[in-house]
């Protein structure tokens, strides 16, 4: 961005006349008052594509590092607005690889909106919403004045992000009242950790824990639906009865009501996105996405459907937010080597739906996630997360950077808590805000960090 010169046309100084004026009237007086024509009421910023550094695994598991480029879609950062100190912030840190030397912020506001290059300058700039380009690796600050001049606004920008990553993950256990057995299904929503899994009489149960205290959870409420057939849709958790009919509950009623959400009859629950719950009704896969109108989603490799231990996930494309890219996985009785594997692109555009696709273990692609039991699969910092049992034991925690397609083992970064044994119950992992939490039968909570 060039200073503003006498060179410049006369409406740039027209600009910068009224820019000085500004500051010569308002920032010189602590006493103007700021009026309701002068806020910023609304910060975005447009989808930031930059060259990341990235793993790449040949076919013996060799990791190198690579060149990719990635996009931070403007729709997955929130800005918060603190009117009373002025101060806008994003509400959760952007992965490190984000670079925010070229933002371009979306701003509306009640009056006209200037920013500084830099902290120490006295001179502010005009911002075009949708089209200044702006380095954010920095506070901004930035200069709300209405219309007559009279009143004046100063706001700071900060974009927060991770550091780097770490070259450990170390866990805090915790000892807490839970009281499930079985295996489990965890879900973060609302700001709480909804865990479905049995009690002592085996009957299917949900409980819960407030994000910031893993120690304390609520007393089981038995739930008409199998607590391994639990997905989240839409905002809702659904199930399946004994009758094969589909339930939902909404987070908000804590598993105390169950109203049944569809006609049609199902064997499976399957996985969601943003747009359609799928299931197998024994003959397909279909997908609804208001659970009466139901489509045919896939019709091949059924016999390798998962059958326990169900997983899905679901998440923008890198290459296009508006399809969601969404992996499913578990337990095949028609495969006793790896895990299953499946995949799935979709849009609210029916018609440039992909249907669900058998990922096949081959000799070119032989890091398949392994046959695990009672497996548990979460997305975080921009990854596949999974843990299960194999061979007796929790060894490893499994990630995958490419859509399920391969697994890795993780123990020599991040290894797995040592007293995490099958021996003393099932677990299951989910993300927590910046934590992972893995969650056991037996009352323990672990929680680790990877930044």
């Amino acid at each position: 961005m060039k200073k503003l010169d006498k060179k410049h046309t006369f409406r740039s100084m027209t600009v910068l006349m009224m820019t000085v004026f500004v500051l010569a009237s308002c920032l010189g007086s602590d006493d103007i008052e700021t009026t309701p024509q002068c806020a910023i009421t609304s910060f975005a910023v447009n989808s930031i594509t930059c060259d990341a550094l990235a793993k790449k695994y040949d076919h013996e598991g060799n990791a190198t590092d690579t060149i990719v480029s990635k996009t931070m879609y403007g729709s997955q950062i929130y800005f918060n607005i603190d009117q009373l100190n002025g101060h806008i912030y994003t509400v959760d840190s952007l992965p490190n690889w984000v670079n925010l030397e070229k933002v371009v912020p979306v701003v509306y506001s009640q009056g006209d909106v200037y920013y500084k290059l830099q902290p120490e300058d006295e001179l502010y700039y005009p911002l075009e919403s949708g089209q200044t380009i702006i380095d954010f690796s920095k506070t901004v600050e930035l200069l709300c004045s209405s219309t007559d001049g009279l009143s004046k606004r100063i706001y700071t920008v900060d974009i927060y992000k991770h550091v780097g990553n770490t070259d450990t993950l170390e866990w805090k256990a915790t000892t807490s009242n839970l009281a499930i057995t079985g295996a489990s299904k965890a879900f973060y929503v609302d700001g709480k950790v909804f865990v479905f899994a049995q009690n002592d009489d085996e009957q299917p149960v949900m409980t819960f824990a407030e994000a910031d205290d893993a120690q304390t959870w609520s007393k089981p409420v038995s739930i008409p639906v199998e607590s391994g057939s639990i997905v989240l849709f839409q905002n809702n958790f659904y199930g399946i009865s004994n009758d094969g009919y589909i339930y939902r509950s909404a987070p908000a009623q804590l598993g105390t009501t169950w109203d049944k959400a569809s006609d049609q009859k199902v064997e499976r629950l399957l996985a969601t996105d943003a747009f359609y719950l799928y299931a197998y009704d024994g003959t397909a896969i279909i997908g609804s996405s208001d659970l009466n109108t139901w489509t045919v989603e896939g019709t091949e490799d059924l016999d390798m459907l998962p059958e326990t231990s169900i997983n899905s996930i679901a998440n923008p494309s890198s290459t296009n937010n508006k399809l969601q890219v969404t992996v499913m996985t578990g337990i095949s009785s028609q495969n006793t080597q790896n895990s299953v594997t499946w995949c799935k692109s979709s849009s609210m555009d029916a018609s440039i739906n992909q249907p669900w696709a058998y990922i096949q273990v081959t000799p070119d692609n032989a890091y398949g996630m392994p046959h695990f039991d009672h497996s548990s699969v979460t997305y975080y910092n921009d990854a596949l997360y999974a843990i299960g049992v194999e061979e007796d034991a929790y060894n490893e925690l499994y990630r995958s950077d490419d859509n399920g397609i391969t697994w890795h083992p993780q123990s020599k970064k991040y290894p797995m808590p040592t007293d995490l044994k099958p021996a003393n119950g099932m677990a299951s992992i989910v993300a927590v805000d910046k934590n992972l939490w893995i969650i056991q039968e037996n009352g323990k909570v672990w929680q680790g960090s990877i930044q």
